[in-house]
């Protein structure tokens, strides 16, 4: 997936940029992937920003005249898919920063035109994407922005706040943090302190932090750098956890700005996700109920549940069955749902019903996790999510080295015909009708695999 298409950006956005954490690199990157579909990008800033080096198919207006800018603009975007806009050259020069940039840059700066040449000429160009600069942040990784910051296009339709994520666990102060001060003031903090993912998402999503100057109509997608990882890490989705409850946000993406490809990581909307966990079986086999054998210091099915608890998802149903008051006594379930299969010798099907039935009526979608895999971390549920989201396909089954495994996500679609499967098959006894449209993710772990059926089993993974 593409940038472009992970913030859902559409022909003819004025999308802003605010905040720290790569904004030049993801505006350059959008520009890049935009042309790619045969329309046309406007790159500009209402602050000031290293002056591009146009390359192929990219041609830069210079000038501080309104005028000019209407009359030639349009003139360039019949010849060039990209034009970058600027209304002066700065003397002031940081060499070793461009020196840096993954996209050519001259060492100077520019300055960007007055918002209100910005808002003349996209009305003047309807169609044409609009990539605006709109803060600076001193190559810093978190900014809280001063009284006349950002500087935010009246006509934005889409308002980007960034973090670089980097900033997790350094100290908020000017070293890491632009205006550590303020960004202290607004957090209620000491500063100075650890940088933590809910002060990220406080700061972010604050009406005099990252939403400062949004439009009322604007869409607002947070847009979160993640230097390593091919996945999001745990603190990462937390911050998005937290973003995605503010009522002007509902939709985040963390990725990977410099990478050579894919940088997208992960995309998450409101759309409200499920997790079923199924644990009503009588571990027949293990003679003696698997769900409380030792996993370090829990309980299997405890550490079940905190490894479903801590990753992306909107409910949470814990379905049991055999020996149900005994598992719950010694569970702490942290305010999940409990169903009780009053039926768990019928088998497998029998609880995916009964989880089914527990859900909530605007849930889109459903991930079954099996009480006896306890390898399986927060990361590989959210990859799972996250391709559904990105896919809206039926059906997500995690994969490693090209086999199947679990847990596997079924959307909304699929509920009826699971409500109609018998015996111990579960999920697999559709897969046959949506084989066409399943979506494998690659989750680079066998723990998909790993199940405790037997004291061999158990004594072999733990």
């Amino acid at each position: 997936m593409s940038l472009y298409e992970a913030l859902s950006i559409q022909p003819g956005d004025v999308v802003a940029l605010v905040g720290a954490g790569g904004k030049t690199t993801a505006a350059m990157r959008l520009a890049d992937e935009i042309a790619a579909t045969g329309e046309r990008a406007v790159i500009t800033t209402t602050t000031k920003i290293f002056e591009p080096i146009p390359g192929e198919d990219e041609t830069l207006l210079v000038t501080d005249d309104e005028g000019e800018l209407l009359a030639h603009a349009p003139e360039l975007l019949a010849t060039h898919r990209k034009l970058f806009v600027a209304a002066q050259r700065l003397p002031e020069s940081e060499p070793e920063f461009a020196a840096g940039y993954p996209w050519p840059v001259r060492a100077n700066k520019v300055a960007g035109p007055p918002p209100q040449w910005i808002d003349r000429l996209a009305r003047a160009l309807p169609g044409v994407t609009f990539l605006v600069e709109a803060d600076g942040a001193k190559h810093r990784l978190l900014k809280a922005p001063a009284a006349h910051e950002p500087v935010v296009p009246a006509s934005t339709t889409l308002l980007v706040p960034m973090v670089d994520l980097d900033v997790l666990g350094k100290p908020l102060t000017d070293e890491y943090v632009h205006r550590a001060t303020l960004a202290a003031e607004l957090l209620g903090v000491t500063e100075g302190v650890a940088v933590t993912a809910e002060m990220v998402a406080r700061l972010v999503a604050h009406p005099q932090g990252g939403l400062k100057g949004a439009p009322a109509e604007a869409r607002v997608v947070p847009l979160l750098h993640q230097r390593s990882g091919s996945t999001p890490n745990s603190q990462a989705t937390e911050i998005v956890r937290l973003l995605l409850t503010h009522p002007r946000i509902s939709r985040a993406v963390i990725a990977a700005l410099r990478a050579s490809r894919e940088p997208v990581l992960g995309v998450f909307a409101r759309e409200r996700i499920a997790a079923i966990i199924l644990a009503a079986g009588t571990s027949t086999r293990m003679g003696r109920p698997k769900q409380l054998l030792p996993w370090g210091e829990k309980t299997m099915l405890q550490h079940v549940v905190d490894t479903v608890c801590a990753a992306l998802v909107d409910q949470v149903v814990l379905v049991l069955g055999h020996r149900a008051q005994q598992i719950l006594d010694v569970l702490n379930l942290r305010g999940i749902q409990v169903a009780i299969n009053p039926h768990p010798e019928r088998g497998l099907s029998s609880s995916v019903q009964v989880g089914l039935s527990a859900l909530a009526d605007d849930v889109d979608a459903a991930i079954f996790v099996l009480a006896d895999q306890p390898a399986i971390t927060p990361e590989i549920i959210t990859a799972i999510v996250q391709r559904y989201r990105q896919t809206r396909a039926p059906v997500v089954v995690p994969v490693h080295q090209g086999r199947r495994g679990n847990p596997a996500l079924f959307a909304r679609e699929t509920f009826p015909d699971l409500m109609q499967v018998h015996d111990d098959q579960g999920g697999r006894a559709i897969l046959g009708r949506y084989a066409a449209r399943i979506e494998q993710v690659e989750v680079g772990s066998d723990a998909i695999f790993q199940d405790v059926d037997t004291a061999e089993d158990y004594h072999r993974i733990t």
